[in-house]
């Protein structure tokens, strides 16, 4: 196997024109593989890793990524150079090992991640291996459990956006449409990108604007309340005849945390907060009446009591699902898992900081039943490595955003190309 013989990184701009990292690596055999991370810039996700940025607020308001950049170019390629990136295995536990930290503060969560994917892609080249298939073989090898190849992850479309991050009256972070898990990928996506052209239709002749939001790249219509949002869906699913329960199904990013505070969950549409027991009704409410089959960050991470009492009530025929309410934090997964907190979460590699790392959680997840799927970040780059781990994980669903705008169409795109490589090998073995 070939040798790394150099590493190097630079500053680049994310989707929301913040800082991040990419980096180039090459092989002493003169193979290179390039990789990009997103920026995980949520300021509600208190439990998240840290990203290693600069001290330098004259330059882009201190977060640079500069001394992260020099970490790798002039610390650890120094480190790793000459070795054989069949040790793969033994970098990525080198990688973990080298930060011990629990919020990644010595290295950043943000150096390692971009040195795991670019060990990853090169480990995968050196073999002849897709990358998808050498990270299934990578989880294989290391936690002593299979996953098939069985199924491709469908997609999750953000529609409409809404909540603090966007200039609109609605409070929960995204609308979403979920085709029918029994759709091939490749008609999953086509149904998404008709939804979510026949929504901007629809938004049109309601005289609502149009304008894409900065966060997963749906509309941000200045509707009056959150069920302005969802009849908007209802009508769109309607004027495709399509029928929701059985074509396609609705989902909610809520992003509680954002509304809520001492003990009550302040909506902009209502002139009244709830408190906790009268907010969980509502959301019980909508739940049925819109027949929700996600429901994301529905509550407070706080609000430990109302995630029990929904997971309990609704996760027969209902993903209740955490991000922020536990994202990287493995002893609050544990507490999840054991209270019946939730029954499923979101995977973002960005929180972890290793593909290892990853994996670890989503084998956790997988030993306890716990559904997961692999979603982008807010700030993205064109980089389509999650695709490449949502099907070699076989994550039941993605959530890349709407079907628009370069960093997210290029995720769905791989996946598309991935389908397109399984047909080919499988008809070709007929």
């Amino acid at each position: 196997m070939a040798k790394i013989k150099d590493i190097f990184s630079y500053e680049i701009l994310s989707s929301q024109g913040s800082p991040t990292l990419m980096g180039e690596l090459r092989l002493d055999n003169d193979i290179v593989v390039n990789a990009s991370i997103p920026s995980n810039k949520n300021k509600d996700d208190k439990f998240a890793p840290k990203e290693l940025i600069d001290d330098n607020h004259a330059r882009f308001d201190g977060e640079g990524r500069q001394k992260a950049s020099y970490v790798i170019n002039n610390v650890i390629s120094k480190k790793i150079k000459n070795v054989d990136i069949s040790n793969h295995s033994k970098l990525e536990r080198w990688l973990k090992d080298a930060d011990p930290t629990s919020d990644k503060s010595k290295l950043g969560a943000n150096t390692t991640l971009l040195l795991s994917e670019l060990f990853t892609k090169a480990a995968a080249i050196s073999q002849g291996l897709p990358l998808y298939k050498y990270i299934n073989n990578f989880y294989e090898n290391t936690f002593k459990a299979k996953i098939k190849f069985e199924e491709f992850p469908t997609p999750i479309f953000n529609i409409i956006s809404g909540s603090e991050n966007i200039n609109s009256n609605i409070d929960f972070k995204e609308f979403q449409i979920i085709p029918s898990s029994s759709l091939v990928y490749s008609d999953a996506l086509h149904m998404g990108w008709s939804l979510f052209h026949t929504t901007k239709q629809v938004l049109t002749y309601r005289h609502a604007n149009t304008l894409i939001g900065e966060e997963g790249g749906g509309f941000s219509p200045n509707l009056s309340t959150n069920t302005d949002a969802l009849e908007i869906l209802e009508e769109v699913v309607a004027k495709k005849n399509l029928k929701i329960g059985i074509d396609v199904f609705m989902g909610l990013d809520i992003m509680a945390s954002t509304f809520y505070k001492e003990g009550h969950y302040n909506l902009k549409s209502l002139a009244h907060s709830f408190s906790k027991e009268e907010y969980y009704n509502f959301i019980q409410k909508i739940k049925k009446k819109y027949e929700i089959l996600f429901i994301e960050e529905a509550f407070s991470s706080e609000d430990w009591s109302n995630w029990e009492k929904l997971t309990a009530t609704e996760a027969i025929d209902s993903y209740i699902v955490g991000d922020e309410f536990i994202s990287s934090n493995k002893d609050r997964f544990k507490k999840a898992i054991k209270d019946k907190a939730l029954n499923s979460i979101v995977i973002k590699p960005i929180r972890y900081g290793t593909l290892l790392e990853t994996l670890e959680t989503i084998d956790m997840a997988r030993k306890n039943s716990i559904s997961y799927f692999i979603s982008s970040c807010p700030a993205e780059t064109n980089d389509t490595f999650i695709a490449d781990l949502a099907y070699a994980v076989q994550s039941s669903f993605v959530k890349f955003g709407a079907p628009i705008q370069g960093e997210r169409v290029a995720k769905y795109n791989r996946l598309w190309q991935i389908e397109r490589e399984i047909n080919k090998i499988k008809n070709s073995s007929l």
